[in-house]
């Protein structure tokens, strides 16, 4: 039953952006021809009524400059979705999950539930070296797939602090990363699935959907107001109704209204730096981070009452030797976790948020062009920018860096950029140490 609501989902969203286009042509052929032409420019001689040309070309020049970036802007939303959706890649072992669940009977099992967020307890001694065999740039259950997280010095974890796990799609999920049960997929700082712009919002399409809501909506209500007065006035001078008037004063009625409640709930979100998802426990969420120790700690030989209150995760954890070469200095992370309603990747300003979803200056924010500067994932420091939570979490730790802890902490990267190879003897797994 659930494999046929998500087939059902997603051929609903092949067919509404038909539909959409549909119902834009209509539009356009009730304001220009029914309207302005036929009534406003070129009227019966029965009605009596003089050419009003001057108010046919306002209207329609409005019309089109709206329809010109509504347009436009559903097309770059479309063509986001379909072929940019923020998917992360699978792991080199999804293939052969799939078919061995395929051939156990066990379809039916994986299309249960409405959203995978399957992490499972993994054994880290079992990771294994690269395996080059996934789709590009996954994070696979290997050394270089754990890498990519442990390089960060901040990242969401689980409870022990390691990466969550997707074992649908067979890698690491990255911060904010949630499986869509609709496309079998996990898809980056995913926002919900909608089948009006036929697939996944996420952080690559989130921008062009704001815009698509404002122009749609702006659209909506200029045809909704033109076809109210003209409506009303051929009703009061003639008594009759114009049944293509009626139909786009009652579907642009209905579509204003639900596109400002999408535009002001979608605002709403950029605002705090969330999505929709993340927005579904505002209040009682709690955030689970690795935050790097500045200065790795000696817990073997720190007296019991100076020992820290928090879990601490290693890695890696390596078994060449600490003056190898090639081998990677060992990090340590704090596990910490946030207050309930605490958003880590709030930036404390609501205009410095909006603009991380919509760019620095106002031709991103008017034009379809470019991706949000948050999908860009260019930080040495975490995949997001993080906010005064993390730095408050940070003083309350006593992790916040010095100058002296900064300057010895930036080798870390030098080193990191001089290394060639992987020594072979290194097992990427990790320790974590609690307070007992």
């Amino acid at each position: 039953m659930a494999c046929d609501q998500k087939a059902a989902s997603r051929a609903v969203a092949r067919i509404i952006p038909a539909f959409l286009g549909g119902l834009i042509v209509y539009s356009c052929y009730s304001i220009t021809k029914t309207l302005c032409i036929d009534y406003l420019i070129n009227p019966a001689t029965v009605t009596g009524l003089r050419p009003r040309v001057s108010i046919a070309i306002g209207l329609l020049v409005t019309f089109y400059v709206l329809l010109f970036f509504l347009v436009v802007t559903y097309l770059r939303l479309l063509i986001t979705v379909l072929f940019s959706p923020g998917y992360l890649p699978r792991g080199p072992q999804w293939s052969s999950s799939s078919k061995n669940k395929k051939r156990r009977g066990q379809k039916r099992h994986k299309c249960s539930g409405s959203r995978q967020e399957k992490t499972g307890d993994i054994s880290y001694a079992t990771l294994s070296e690269p395996n080059t065999n996934g789709e590009k740039n996954a994070h696979p259950f290997d050394v270089a797939g754990l890498e990519a997280f442990y390089m960060k010095d901040v990242f969401v974890c689980q409870q022990d602090g390691k990466p969550p796990w997707c074992s649908t799609c067979c890698q690491f999920k990255t911060d904010r990363s949630h499986h869509c049960s609709e496309v079998n997929r996990c898809v980056r700082k995913m926002d919900h699935f909608c089948p009006w712009v036929g697939g996944v919002v996420s952080e690559t399409s989130f921008k062009f959907f704001i815009q698509f809501l404002f122009y749609a909506m702006l659209f909506a209500i200029f045809n909704g107001v033109v076809m109210a007065i003209f409506v009303a006035e051929l009703r009061k001078k003639f008594g009759t109704l114009n049944i293509h008037w009626i139909v786009v004063l009652a579907s642009s009625g209905f579509f204003g209204l639900f596109l400002a409640g999408m535009l002001i709930s979608s605002l709403q979100i950029a605002l705090c730096n969330s999505s929709t998802i993340e927005s579904l426990d505002w209040n009682t969420k709690v955030w689970t981070l690795a935050i790097l120790i500045p200065r790795p700690l000696d817990l073997d030989n720190l007296p019991e009452g100076s020992r820290p209150s928090f879990p601490i995760v290693s890695y890696p954890a390596s078994t060449s030797q600490p003056s190898d070469e090639n081998s990677l200095p060992r990090r340590q992370f704090a596990v910490l976790h946030t207050r309930p309603g605490e958003n880590p990747f709030d930036l404390g300003d609501p205009f410095v948020n909006l603009k991380e979803v919509m760019g620095h200056n106002m031709l991103d924010w008017i034009l379809p062009i470019k991706h949000s500067p948050c999908a860009s994932h260019d930080r040495q420091d975490s995949m997001y920018p993080l906010g005064p939570v993390v730095q408050r979490m940070k003083r309350e730790a006593g992790l916040l860096e010095t100058s002296a802890r900064k300057s010895s902490h930036q080798s870390y990267g030098t080193k990191r950029r001089r290394k060639d190879g992987r020594s072979s003897g290194s097992v990427p797994s990790s320790r974590s140490t609690h307070r007992t």
